[in-house]
């Protein structure tokens, strides 16, 4: 029986996928633990390294952001995310950077600094305020959720136009944006999808949370969230590290 539930869960997963798959990038996600002694500082010093080998090597790397628990009870000390156009994007710097000595020896560097998990899905924008402006680092609001029975790409897309009205009214989401993220690759214990939104800061993600809860529509748009899926939330702080920032 436990079979036959990962195989509904996996199909069900790659269902939802593949129907937003003409539109969607490919985020790949390393969740990590600092090795004894070293901390973010070291994470950035393997990053130069890696900015630098890619250089020499003559491989074009994707933009990389590093998120850092702000609030929550996730175990990692940091996630890190590479954003690629799509899974061909993914495929080839992937098979670049296997046959690159430069890149391995990247590979060994990061090895020396973190212990990872790794994995891969795809990222589709459902909300984008138009005005957002986030001086890192930006604080990110994640979401880990399952499907309530029943559920499908239908009544996602459902559910993403309500989020896209509703939002769109207040003037709190003007400074934000919201996207999913599908797992391609997966076990029994991942969540169906994950839901990302970004704010400025603290207060401007409390000021969006004020208004929701004060409006008619947000409590309507929380009801119909309920009624399609199950979510655990956190709270992360996040910044572009590929390129480097100035």
């Amino acid at each position: 029986m436990e079979r036959i539930k990962i195989i509904c869960a996996a199909f069900l997963v790659f269902a939802i996928s593949s129907s937003w798959s003409a539109q969607a990038d490919v985020r790949e996600v390393f969740m990590c633990n600092y090795l004894d002694g070293k901390d973010l500082e070291d994470v950035m010093s393997a990053r130069d390294f890696y900015v630098k080998q890619a250089k020499k090597a003559g491989i074009e790397i994707p933009a990389s952001f590093v998120w850092t628990p702000y609030k929550t009870t996730a175990t990692s000390d940091l996630l890190w995310f590479s954003h690629h156009e799509n899974l061909a994007a993914f495929a080839a710097t992937a098979d670049a950077g296997a046959a690159s000595p430069e890149m391995t020896a990247v590979q060994a560097r990061f090895d020396s600094v973190v212990k990872c998990n790794t994995a891969i899905g795809t990222s589709n924008l459902i909300f984008d305020g138009g005005e957002l402006d986030v001086t890192p680092p930006a604080i990110i609001t994640s979401n880990a959720c399952n499907l309530k029975p029943g559920v499908g790409a239908a009544e996602l897309e459902d559910l993403w136009g309500h989020v896209r009205a509703t939002l769109g009214g207040m003037e709190e989401y003007k400074n934000g944006v919201f996207y999913s993220h599908t797992p391609i690759t997966s076990s029994s214990t991942t969540p169906d999808l994950f839901l990302y939104g970004v704010s400025d800061t603290v207060t401007d993600w409390a000021s969006k949370r004020a208004a929701f809860a004060a409006s008619q529509a947000g409590l309507s748009l929380g009801r119909h969230f309920q009624a399609v899926m199950e979510c655990n939330n956190s709270l992360w702080m996040g910044q572009q590290v590929v390129p480097p920032q100035e």
